[in-house]
């Protein structure tokens, strides 16, 4: 009787065990031939960031001052004038020309009659370029002049050169104890840097300068340079001794032979005061 039972719990255990294999094997079977979902249904859904778009701010140019003096150098009234002795300036051809000497290395010229002090904010807008046959030369307009009770003078002038850099330069007279001595020195107030906008095929560059209370602007050929409001530039704008001349300059580059012609140089000016 005991083994009767026995075996008939063997045999439904037996049963069971058959049926979960069963089961199992169904189980993997369905797995194995259902498509698998696609991914994107597995990841979970997110909530879009919003993002504000980017804002631009425009920068604000200062205004162009009226039309004061426009010289194309056809008539010979605006800037000194070499009579019978050989200056490293004058009129030539419809154009001003610039030879500086190795010694002193520079020369300048100013325009002689504009010497009104009121007009601080300037657009000078000045066309040069390279004399034929000229040696690598630096040349540019001058601008913010001043000069002492001594006679000694200051300006900025911002210059290119025939190797494509440009830079912002300050002159001023040194203090030296030297009888007879006119010692000067040329400052980097902007160190020199190039620009692919400087013509170096013997082109005209058209030069021009906005020059604004604490501010100041440069560009070559249209193309904006120099963009400053370092304090250095307004103290120099509001010197004692700040006479309103302005002019052109060229320096040579360590090599006799350098000229330029200046072909256009217009003033924009107001008298409105900082």
């Amino acid at each position: 009787m005991q083994n009767a039972l026995n075996q008939r719990a063997v045999r439904w255990l037996g049963i069971g065990a058959v049926a979960c294999i069963a089961a199992l094997f169904a189980i993997l079977a369905l797995n194995l031939y259902t498509p698998p979902r696609e991914l994107a249904a597995l990841l979970p859904t997110r909530t879009p960031t919003r993002r504000p778009p980017p804002t631009i701010t425009p920068v604000a140019y200062p205004p162009t001052p009226s039309l004061v003096l426009s010289d194309t150098f056809t008539a010979r009234d605006n800037f000194p004038r070499a009579t019978g002795v050989k200056l490293a300036f004058g009129y030539s051809d419809n154009s001003y020309l610039l030879t500086p000497p190795l010694d002193p290395g520079f020369v300048r010229v100013l325009h002689q009659t504009f010497k009104d002090a009121d007009y601080r904010n300037l657009s000078l807008d000045v066309h040069a370029s390279p004399a034929p046959d000229s040696a690598a030369v630096e040349y540019g307009i001058l601008f913010w002049h001043g000069e002492d009770r001594a006679g000694r003078e200051n300006f900025l002038a911002f210059t290119v050169d025939t190797k494509s850099r440009f830079r912002l330069l300050a002159f001023e007279p040194i203090t030296t104890t030297a009888a007879n001595a006119n010692a000067f020195r040329f400052t980097e107030i902007i160190s020199a840097a190039t620009s692919s906008a400087i013509q170096i095929d013997g082109s005209t560059n058209a030069l021009r300068v906005d020059v604004h209370p604490r501010r100041m602007l440069a560009y070559v050929n249209d193309e904006l340079v120099i963009d400053t409001d370092a304090k250095m530039i307004s103290d120099w704008r509001l010197r004692r001794e700040f006479d309103g001349r302005v002019g052109m300059i060229a320096l040579v580059m360590n090599e006799p032979g350098a000229a330029v012609r200046f072909t256009r140089f217009d003033i924009y000016a107001d008298v409105k005061q900082p």
